[in-house]
């Protein structure tokens, strides 16, 4: 007993029990704590999210209808114009190899062709009306603040149909008074030129009074955001 008492240190560095579980009550409380805080953020997000105000207005039955139908518009008019250029390609093609070919051809090709191609432009001016891909220049209008910026776009839409609205007048007196007026090889009345004018500016006078006389929201016209710097260095995109 002597023996071991002597090999035993006398002074051994023995730490408190009551430390270690005093930090781990500390640790405890400070994750506790933490995951208090996190819920408590996390309610008061959800009610601002609640109580906030909306910021566009949900559209009604008749925006839905109205969009709906611009939609079937541009489908319709897709449809047609790859139906038109189709067309113009197999007249086209056939009537070079029959020429060089077999020294003939189809006469009608060249008229009906020409026909197709005037309708095809204006019903693709209709559709980028619809989707909203003309050029356009943004380098002004995105340096100013939104409710100008809102001001300039209705300003710009209004401007834009006035000019669809001059197209369907001269339109519809060209067609009126070349109507009588045939083709000479495919007898085609001559007014057809100037029926695809008036096709397009009715559709697109009556898209752009939709546009000024109903909200952005309900139009699918999205706010625009300042350019970044990669942006900057490419050029304007429309």
């Amino acid at each position: 007993m002597n023996k071991l008492t002597q090999e035993m240190p006398l002074s051994m560095p023995i730490k408190p029990p009551s430390a270690t579980h005093t930090e781990s009550r500390k640790a405890a409380g400070a994750g506790a704590g933490a995951a208090q805080d996190t819920a408590a953020l996390q309610n008061k997000t959800t009610a601002q999210e609640k109580t906030a105000p909306q910021d566009t207005a949900a559209p009604s039955n008749i925006a839905v209808g109205i969009t709906a139908l611009f939609k079937g518009l541009e489908k319709t008019l897709t449809l047609l114009m790859v139906l038109a250029l189709v067309a113009m390609i197999v007249l086209v093609f056939v009537n070079v190899v029959l020429r060089y070919g077999f020294n003939s051809g189809i006469s009608i090709s060249v008229e009906l062709s020409r026909f197709l191609f005037v309708w095809v432009t204006f019903m693709g001016a209709v559709t980028a009306l619809i989707r909203q891909e003309h050029l356009s220049v943004n380098t002004f209008a995105d340096k100013l603040p939104a409710a100008m910026r809102a001001g300039l776009d209705r300003l710009v839409t209004l401007a834009m149909l006035g000019c669809c609205l001059m197209l369907l007048k001269g339109s519809y007196a060209q067609t009126v008074l070349n109507w009588s007026n045939l083709s000479p090889i495919s007898g085609i009345p001559v007014g057809v030129f100037y029926l695809a004018g008036l096709m397009a500016g009715v559709l697109m006078s009556l898209i752009l009074l939709w546009r000024l006389l109903t909200p952005l929201a309900l139009h699918a016209v999205t706010p625009r955001v300042a350019p970044s710097h990669a942006s900057d260095s490419q050029g304007d995109t429309p």
